[in-house]
């Protein structure tokens, strides 16, 4: 049921009970109140109601609540009772619930989730992509679980997000996020439009084509509507998940929250790799702290040696040697030896392949095919004792800093 039609109908029920003339305006107020709100401004910007059992329902002991509000309305006694009791009755039968905008934040990029609406309103293959979008966890509302398919059930809540987007497009990316889903293929209903016949099990595929398609096309319309109003993560969104590149560089120009692996996978260039990694690091992503110490960043590289591997350790050696840097890499070979290791020292050994011996020591009494594992010696420059003397110092720096 839409929202005129439900307050017309809650209307007539709570004036043939009271008998009396009621405002229209004040079966909002008394709605509000059902649901623990002093005014129906302040339930809009704190929730959004729904039907079909969906969100949090009021509690039994909210007659008291709605009855005070009609009496605050100027309405007598004995009308206010009516009304409590008739509300109380119209909201069970209609199985109506408040969800709030914090229920939903769930649903949105982890970055973005401080962007719901009612916080702010006062003041490359598409399945693959989409494996990075469509991850929100089921989402809960005190004891009840609310996966987003229960969220489409409620024609009134969609309605009150689409009503919501009239103001602020953070309400399209909502309900992007509730319609999210991959492109459905369409190739088995076009040929049972030729007259094909399909089998059960193809005739289900054509079901879910044609349940699909329609919510494919509300996802897209409402991403693209937030990206183009501005909300930087629905336009990373949109143009990584239908390809618009257009749209990635509307996300850099943007302000506003955002997952930074996310820009960092899909920058244009390494400059701009580099400074999203940098700031995903700097929120707490090992992945991303990582990538951007294999890149050579000195500040990545810092935070990571104290837990690195030899190997990584060594790679990083060798790329300063490359870089002619021989101080940095005299750094990592303090680094390593303070943790037991010694890059100039070699690792090579040869190794049984294969066979009940296989990974072990290679010993010639047994034979067969081997391999070869481990680095070589690294070889470093001699330093001159003030060089040496900064590049052990600036190593303690490092594992003190971040043990």
């Amino acid at each position: 049921m839409m929202f005129k039609a439900l307050a017309r109908a809650a209307h007539q029920s709570l004036q043939a009970r009271a008998g009396c003339d009621i405002r229209h305006s004040h079966v909002h107020e008394l709605l509000a109140a059902a649901f623990g709100y002093g005014t129906w401004a302040a339930l809009t910007t704190d929730a959004l109601l729904a039907d079909h059992g969906v969100g949090q329902a009021p509690q039994a002991s909210a007659g008291p609540q709605i009855a005070g509000r009609a009496l605050q309305l100027q309405y007598g006694q004995a009308e206010a009772l009516a009304m409590a009791g008739a509300l109380g009755e119209f909201i069970a039968d209609k199985q109506l619930g408040l969800v709030r905008w914090a229920a939903l934040a769930p649903l949105l990029p982890m970055a973005t989730r401080s962007g719901a609406p009612g916080e702010h309103e006062e003041d490359g293959d598409a399945d693959e992509d989409l494996q990075d979008w469509d991850d929100a966890p089921r989402l809960s509302e005190n004891a009840s679980t609310l996966p987003r398919e229960q969220f489409l059930a409620s024609g009134l809540l969609l309605e009150s997000l689409e009503q919501a987007a009239t103001k602020d497009p953070h309400a399209h990316q909502v309900l992007a996020a509730l319609f999210r889903c991959s492109k459905p293929n369409p190739y088995l209903y076009e040929e049972s439009l030729k007259g094909r016949q399909l089998t059960a099990s193809e005739r289900g595929w054509v079901e879910q084509y044609l349940l699909l398609a329609p919510r494919y096309v509300r996802y897209e319309a409402h991403l693209k509507a937030a990206a183009e109003a501005g909300v930087r993560a629905a336009a990373l969104e949109y143009g990584t998940v239908f390809e618009r590149p257009e749209f990635i560089a509307l996300a850099e120009r943007l302000d506003g929250d955002v997952d930074p692996e996310q820009m960092a996978r899909v920058a244009t260039s390494l400059e701009a790799r580099t400074r999203w990694l940098r700031r995903a690091a700097e929120a707490g992503s090992r992945r991303a702290l990582e990538d951007l110490a294999d890149l050579g960043d000195p500040w990545a590289q810092e935070r990571m040696a104290p837990r690195a591997s030899r190997h990584w350790l060594r790679d990083a050696a060798e790329r300063a040697l490359a870089e002619g840097d021989p101080v940095r890499a005299w750094i990592w070979q303090y680094v390593a030896l303070a943790r037991g290791e010694d890059l100039t020292l070699s690792t090579l050994a040869a190794r049984h392949d294969g066979g009940s011996n296989d990974g072990e020591f290679y010993d010639s009494d047994f034979g067969g095919p081997l391999y070869v594992d481990g680095d070589e010696a690294l070889v470093l420059p001699e330093l001159d004792r003030t060089q040496l003397r900064a590049a052990k110092a600036k190593a303690q720096d490092i594992l003190r800093g971040y043990p």
